[in-house]
């Protein structure tokens, strides 16, 4: 319901909003992926919703803070496809079972805009090494108004098991998250 909703009413109004958008073609046809972003406003997931729907037509679960939970679980859950976060590993096991069946994940690892502290959380790190699947970095960079903002979407990468933290690991994912914003 919310994805027809959003193809009617909020895709014009996302396709307005963005500005410019780089690396379209790196948005895979033939793999599902997990989609590490920065989070720097509200939009942030209408706008690679937007970008994903135009190349794919397909829906993104995004994990999604419980203040939202007031509009009820069918509506996050079922209609638009959140992951609620209620218990991380409750999360985490569901994120999973939608990667386990092809779907794509968008994960913001630093969390909610306004509460971060610096340290990206290892969970969409931790996913994509279980799973097997590819990570799509995106950069979104918001200008001095909400209707002009930039994204970047890097290219399809797979980790690698290696003996560096999982903090560390996340950092360098990030790094590459704001290389995207800051070219876009």
């Amino acid at each position: 319901m919310v994805y027809p909703i959003f193809k009617f009413i909020l895709y014009p109004f996302s396709a307005f909003m963005l500005r410019r958008i780089k690396g379209m073609d790196n948005i895979s046809k033939k793999t599902h992926f997990i989609i590490i972003s920065n989070h720097d406003k509200l939009v942030d997931p209408l706008l690679i919703l937007y970008v994903v729907l135009r190349k794919l037509n397909r829906k993104v679960h995004f994990l999604a803070a419980p203040s939202w939970w007031f509009l009820g679980d069918t509506i996050c859950r079922k209609w638009a496809g959140c992951i609620p976060l209620f218990d991380s590993k409750q999360s985490y096991e569901e994120m999973k079972k939608h990667v386990a069946k092809n779907k794509i994940v968008g994960i913001f690892p630093e969390g909610h805009m306004k509460k971060r502290n610096g340290t990206p959380r290892t969970g969409a790190l931790r996913l994509a090494l279980e799973t097997n699947t590819p990570i799509l970095p995106i950069g979104i960079h918001h200008n001095k108004g909400l209707l002009r903002s930039n994204m970047s979407i890097g290219k399809l990468f797979f980790l690698k098991k290696n003996k560096e933290s999982q903090e560390k690991q996340m950092k360098e994912i990030m790094k590459i998250v704001y290389n995207l914003r800051d070219s876009s």
